[in-house]
């Protein structure tokens, strides 16, 4: 059961209000219980915006800084921290999405824990959040999914759908330099990989730069009066918006979207989108609704209706409007051409609502229109990468100092690469060196005043 109190805060302004009816909290047993994963910082601050619904989120991060910000909204024992031997002075991957993969190989045991939990092997669905454009959250994503799919199988549907979905975001453009793109493009071709053998469910994008351009049209601000930046706003909207189609089933009317409909649809291996058009007056033009929906009303990213596999649609009416007797034939009729796919649709009415309201739902086996756009912006970064390298370059040739360039090379002694020490190696140590231990006079640490009269 789902939570919608304090803890939502600016959300409740962008949740719709047919969640505070009463069609919804009679029924608010029966709402598909679902757990959230949040891999990173990015991935960590979507996943805590689900947390407010009350939904069990774990985080999981190489940077306690990270996640300590969301300490408000999850405990301590659900942000789980990962450690590298090798790197073991690192917190955060500087966006090294390689780096990321090597510390989470060698975290498996926490990912395999995390799999066999109560929380995720029980849930109707498993949310996985990640930032694209990042290192430890895009690096740990394979390490993650290998077990969670593995987990997820044994609550497969009927028809073998798995029912474990990806949110993740992809960087915008004034997110600077090539590694960016670098790393959401690897991020897409392992999720499309998996999409391809049917080891995920859906996949949902969060476009940051439609963010950005939508958010400078109609900024948000909280009761208080203060602003709201982009990133944000997606990650609260991508949370209400789950919520708003979760609670569809909930839904009694002229048309059903039933629970299981609605697990199969985004359980579906694809590319999910997600439309919303609010505050209609009239129905009188209900074609032409339809096409606006899943042609201009994507919220979260661009997508194409081309080659879609599974789709859905839902209209709720206030419960003061006159709905025709042809509604839901005219709906399915509408929305399955357009889409030219099969349809499920829910027709309801419900007492919050003010005007009507569509939802439309799509998954595709092609990914958003942004990733084509992030490949041309990785040849142009790397192409002023490469200027800025040459530059750098003749910098140093035009300073005319080449005679100097061995001038610290040379050394009177080599020194042993610096290291730890082991017990065998005291052996070696004292067998070379036997008076090594007769000494019975602790040795003093370095001090800064012993470092004073050193003549360089």
């Amino acid at each position: 059961m789902i939570k919608l109190d304090k803890l939502l805060g600016a959300t409740k302004t962008i949740l719709s209000e047919h969640m505070f009816s009463e069609e919804i909290k009679n029924e608010m047993e029966r709402f598909p219980s679902m757990s959230v994963i949040g891999l990173g910082q990015g991935g960590g601050r979507i996943a805590a915006e689900f947390s407010r619904f009350g939904f069990p989120t774990y985080l999981v991060n190489s940077s306690k800084s990270d996640m300590d910000e969301h300490h408000f909204l999850i405990p301590e024992e659900k942000r789980i921290i990962t450690k590298s031997e090798n790197y073991p002075e690192l917190e955060g991957t500087d966006k090294n999405a390689q780096l990321g993969f090597e510390i989470a190989k060698e975290n498996q045991d926490i990912y395999k824990k995390l799999a066999i939990s109560d929380d995720v092997q029980n849930a109707d669905f498993v949310w996985v959040c990640v930032s694209l454009g990042g290192g430890t959250g895009n690096g740990a994503l394979k390490v993650a999914l290998a077990y969670l799919s593995q987990v997820r199988q044994n609550r497969m549907l009927p028809d073998g759908r798995i029912p474990l979905g990806i949110i993740c975001s992809l960087p915008s453009k004034d997110e600077r330099g090539s590694s960016f793109r670098r790393n959401a493009l690897a991020g897409i071709s392992l999720l499309q990989s998996m999409i391809n053998t049917n080891k995920i469910g859906s996949v949902l994008v969060i476009d940051n730069e439609k963010m950005n351009d939508y958010y400078a049209n109609s900024p948000l601000k909280t009761y208080g009066g203060t602003e709201i930046d982009a990133k944000s706003y997606g990650n609260m909207l991508v949370a209400s918006l789950t919520v708003e189609i979760a609670s569809l089933p909930l839904l009694q009317g002229r048309s059903v979207f039933d629970k299981t409909e609605y697990l199969g649809t985004i359980s579906t291996a694809g590319w999910l989108s997600v439309s919303k058009l609010t505050d209609i007056q009239t129905d009188d033009n209900l074609e032409k609704l339809i096409r606006e929906l899943y042609t201009k009303s994507e919220v979260l990213a661009e997508n194409t209706i081309e080659s879609v596999q599974s789709g859905a649609i839902a209209v709720l009416y206030p419960t003061n409007k006159n709905m025709s007797p042809k509604i839901a034939d005219d709906v399915y009729s509408y929305a399955s051409e357009q889409l030219n796919a099969k349809v499920h649709r829910s027709i309801s009415a419900n007492s919050k609502l003010k005007y009507i309201t569509l939802y439309g739902l799509t998954v595709a086996n092609t990914p958003p229109v942004r990733i084509s756009h992030i490949q041309k912006e990785l040849i142009e970064w790397e192409r002023i990468e490469k200027e800025q390298e040459e530059k750098k370059q003749n910098v140093s040739e035009s300073l005319g100092l080449d005679e100097f360039n061995d001038f610290f090379s040379g050394s009177t002694s080599q020194n042993k690469r610096r290291g730890n020490i082991s017990l065998s190696s005291l052996d070696e140590m004292e067998d070379n060196n036997p008076t090594v231990l007769n000494n019975s006079k602790v040795a003093a640490k370095v001090s800064v005043t012993d470092l004073k009269n050193i003549d360089f």
